[in-house]
């Protein structure tokens, strides 16, 4: 098979970096005419996240789709019978449809300036318990009819729905909080009756969000969402004694679903964690790969993070911290820094409270879900499944974060921030 036409030579390898360039040029082009007032810092830092992210993915794409036709070559070499699923040219074109994902990104941020106006967000905030109803109902209807991979079904007609789900979650959320934060402070203080009566329907929609998630085995997510929804929960005003009867029930929950083997990708997860070159070959290499990266790094194309399964979406962060070192790693984790610092800044300023419970609940989502891979991906607490915000791989992923920081910016936008 003849994949070389796939991979980027000298002449398309040279275009990505202008086009690239000029896109996000154009945008904040755009953004400083139709919003001059808007949060300057959110726009750069997408910028350099996303960059570092297509730099990686189209060092890995060719290292990747050449091994995989090494692996089939032999193989049908040995048994010239044998049935190979083969995606060797879907492994060459990762660094293409990454920029693509980037480039559509952009266009939906730009296009979400319009789109979340007053009027909107208005609406938005009135109809809180439609999003979380409309993101059981897409969990359920991929449960049931989505792309089934690995024997999961994540996909429904192309797109990660759980994505899509997050954001749903993320407007329930600032929605509730709106409207009830207030009560839930004042039961802090007036006991457990006023306190179920605001939060108890938090709680109720806050499980039957989950379920589908648990049922469909996509733990990564779930368990972020969760974690999401106890911060804000925290954040809008729930006791703290209430906060930690939570934060304790989870981890009790976590450690007895360990000990009994159920659902069984806990203990694996676990396991891989705690013994890595003993029970897990992907985490043995990942932590081989950082370890060599050292400070500078080995340099861009010099390394074999490649040889690392599934690196282009679960250990991007491994990659870069192999090719471009400790360096590499932090500025990553000060451009994701910045990024949530710069989220909180916007919601302190800003006098509706609806948007700033959205802006808080958007940044605590990008952040912790950046905390989480980094930690998984250094081997610090069990791999997740979940993506690196607007670095790894994924159309899905890259669309709807892009999508949430064109909604900060359109609110940044309505008070001017200082900085």
């Amino acid at each position: 098979m003849d994949i070389s036409f796939y991979f980027l030579t000298f002449i398309p390898n040279a275009i990505y970096g202008p086009l690239f360039v000029l896109l996000f040029l154009g945008a904040h082009y755009y953004i400083r005419l139709k919003l001059p007032k808007s949060d300057p810092f959110i726009l750069p830092v997408v910028a350099l996240l996303s960059g570092i992210g297509l730099i990686v993915i189209l060092r890995l794409s060719p290292d990747l789709a050449f091994t995989r036709n090494e692996v089939i070559q032999s193989l049908v070499t040995r048994n010239p019978d044998i049935h190979v699923k083969d995606n060797v040219l879907t492994l060459a074109k990762l660094g293409m449809k990454h920029f693509i994902f980037i480039a559509s990104g952009l266009l939906v941020m730009l296009a979400s300036e319009h789109v979340f106006n007053q009027k909107t967000l208005s609406w938005f905030s009135s109809k809180k318990y439609l999003w979380v109803f409309l993101a059981s109902f897409l969990t359920i209807l991929t449960l049931l009819f989505g792309t089934k991979i690995n024997d999961r079904r994540l996909w429904f007609f192309g797109f990660q729905t759980v994505e899509f789900v997050k954001l749903l979650l993320v407007f329930f959320i600032a929605g509730y909080l709106y409207e009830k934060s207030k009560g839930l402070w004042i039961s802090s203080h007036k006991g457990l009756k006023t306190w179920i009566s605001h939060g108890g329907p938090f709680i109720l929609m806050w499980f039957f969000a989950l379920i589908p998630l648990f049922i469909q085995k996509d733990l990564g997510p779930t368990f972020l969402i969760f974690v999401v929804f106890l911060l804000m929960f925290h954040y809008g005003g729930n006791p703290n004694l209430v906060t930690l009867l939570f934060a304790i029930l989870t981890i009790a929950g976590g450690y007895v679903s360990y000990k009994i083997g159920f659902p069984s990708i806990v203990g694996k997860r676990f396991e891989m964690m705690l013994d890595p070159f003993g029970r897990s070959e992907a985490m043995a290499r990942a932590l081989w790969s950082i370890s060599s990266g050292g400070i500078a790094g080995s340099g861009i194309g010099f390394g074999q993070p490649w040889r690392i399964p599934q690196v282009q979406s679960d250990y991007t962060f491994v990659a870069l911290c192999e090719e471009m070192g400790l360096i590499g790693g932090v500025i990553v984790v000060l451009g994701y820094t910045i990024l949530i610092y710069r989220c909180f800044r916007i919601a302190s300023e800003t006098d509706n409270l609806y948007k700033r419970f959205l802006v808080t609940t958007v940044g605590t989502l990008i952040g912790l879900q950046a905390f989480i891979i980094i930690c998984g991906n250094l081997g610090v607490i069990p791999m997740t499944g979940i993506t690196l915000p607007l670095v790894s791989y994924g159309g899905s992923s890259m669309i709807i974060n892009f999508l949430m920081m064109g909604i900060v910016i359109r609110i940044s936008g309505d008070k001017r921030c200082q900085s």
